[in-house]
């Protein structure tokens, strides 16, 4: 995959992807508004179509889950909805389906329902990695590591997570960390010196920008949000974060990750 490419303008639909990724899975509204987040992508990216509500376009599916005003539909129809999305990818098992993270936020109780509703999809369905741990399906837990507004020396930085892995390894009782790194070059580059020196997994997810173009970052992090199950934070409490950083956070909070804040003084 190339890591450099020329973007594409703002606005600009990316090239055809055909079979070149997965189907770009996400929830819907109605009136088949996709205006942000990963309804947005699919429009840009994956073929998907506005006023068009539910069902596959191109390499998206939409599931339809909301009313014109965002709010969650009955339990009944959204059932019916992703009972319809189930049979679809039942239907087709040489295709396999990625489900993105809304960018609305649900209940825990609304969590529960949507987990109970997908557990039982074929398995070219990638489920989010939220799900799979709740759905005890995992064997670790997968990390984001956000450096939200702090500025630390490496060895700083480290001691601050040695402490917070410290105090949480023996809880989550798994057989594997693994951090993701979500963010600039130079957080990646840290991550992957932190992991492997304390003999951790990492995992860098990345977005092709010849299919992204001008939405790469946006991918980028609804695909890393998708796969992980928690999010630690390490912020400076009288620093700015930037807009990335906090749309980062909001939709690690709607896919009902776990949210942990270091504070650096």
């Amino acid at each position: 995959m190339s890591v450099t490419a020329s973007v594409v303008k703002q606005g600009e639909k990316c090239p055809p992807i055909a079979a070149r990724e997965a189907v770009w899975v996400f929830e819907s509204n109605t009136e088949g508004r996709h205006e942000r987040g990963a309804p947005m992508v699919a429009v840009k990216c994956h073929g998907a179509e506005q006023v068009n509500s539910s069902g596959r376009m191109g390499n998206s599916y939409a599931i339809t889950t909301r009313d014109g005003d965002n709010n969650l539909l009955d339990w009944a129809l959204i059932k019916d909805s992703i009972g319809k999305f189930r049979d679809y990818t039942a239907a087709h098992p040489d295709l396999r389906f990625r489900i993105l993270p809304s960018l609305h936020n649900k209940t825990e109780q609304e969590h529960v329902r949507f987990i109970d509703l997908l557990r039982n999809v074929p398995s070219n369905c990638d489920l989010p990695g939220r799900m799979l741990e709740l759905l005890e399906r995992l064997d670790g837990v997968r990390i984001i590591l956000l450096d939200s507004n702090a500025t630390l020396a490496e060895t700083q930085r480290e001691q601050v997570l040695d402490q917070y892995f410290a105090a949480n390894a023996g809880l989550w009782n798994v057989e594997y960390i693994e951090i993701v790194s979500l963010g600039t070059a130079q957080s990646l580059v840290a991550n992957d010196n932190y992991a492997k020196a304390r003999g951790y997994r990492h995992r860098i997810i990345g977005a092709d920008p010849d299919l992204y173009g001008a939405y790469t970052d946006q991918a980028r992090d609804h695909l890393s949000v998708a796969y992980a199950t928690k999010l630690v934070c390490i912020n400076d409490p009288t620093g700015t974060s930037t807009g990335n950083q906090v749309s980062a956070l909001h939709l690690a909070n709607c896919a009902a990750l776990q949210i942990d804040e270091l504070l650096i003084q």
